[in-house]
């Protein structure tokens, strides 16, 4: 049961994090609010993939390292995004709040 849960991880990591599989097309109902949850969300997934794989490992489960590797870099990099977005809305927040009306 957790191989198989691993396999699927394993065989779909290819597809996270890819440009091409997102949909570039604007919607109309899609909002910034909508857009950072799904963002967010996305690195919480990244993050649950590479805990799993790693435990996987650990508990020596056959599991490519390189695939481990990879998804481990993946988590790391969407959490380092989403942090340093965090940080810019954060820094604009406060310029705006610093201008005189």
């Amino acid at each position: 049961m957790m191989v198989d849960t691993v396999n699927k991880i394993a065989s779909s990591i290819g597809s996270i994090g890819s440009i091409d599989g997102l949909d570039k097309t604007p919607t109309t109902g899609q909002n910034f609010t909508d857009l950072l949850q799904n963002a967010g969300q996305q690195v919480v997934d990244a993050q649950k993939q590479a805990e799993v794989m790693s435990l996987a490992v650990a508990n020596g489960e056959n599991i490519p390292m390189q695939d481990v590797i990879a998804a481990v870099t993946h988590a790391e990099l969407s959490l380092q995004t989403m942090l340093s977005v965090r940080d810019k809305a954060i820094s604009a927040y406060q310029q705006i709040m610093q201008m005189p009306i």
